[in-house]
């Protein structure tokens, strides 16, 4: 199992956008003594936050605040609202519940399959398979009771 961690793959992307993708093949063979490059490429290409553009063959890196429409900054939050003019009107909908337990389970969904890249069960051996090295170089921190 390599040991190229989430840190290194901004470096990898620049390497790979300017030079070429033999260019980071290379360097990741060279550098982090990884057996399979293009497993690590195609990680990245996967990750959160990175984009993979096949039309100009480069990987980008998404900005945090792609989502800017959708939430609120802070400065939004932070600055004083006027509320003379605002009409609110609230209406509570019995379906409310059950969309929340609809996103709810859709988040419970996403959570299981970002698990299903470490934890391996196997029903027939009674087994457990848990992949702690890739755990650890994602960020995770592992504790056994």
């Amino acid at each position: 199992m390599s040991n190229v961690r989430r840190s290194d793959y901004e470096k990898i992307v620049k390497i790979f956008n300017e030079s070429g993708n033999k260019a980071a093949l290379e360097y990741l063979q060279q550098n982090f003594g990884v057996k399979y490059p293009r497993d690590v490429i195609t990680r990245i290409k996967k990750t959160p936050g990175y984009y993979y553009d096949p039309v100009t063959k480069k990987i980008d890196i998404k900005l945090k605040n792609s989502e800017g429409s959708i939430f609120m900054g802070i400065e939004e939050l932070c600055k004083p609202s006027s509320t003379d003019n605002i009409e609110t009107n609230f209406s509570v909908e019995v379906s409310t519940n059950l969309n929340i337990n609809i996103i709810y389970q859709e988040l419970l969904q996403e959570k299981f399959m970002e698990l299903t890249k470490y934890v391996k069960l196997n029903g027939y051996l009674n087994t457990i398979s848990i992949d702690k090295t890739s755990l650890i170089t994602d960020g995770y921190q592992v504790f056994v009771h």
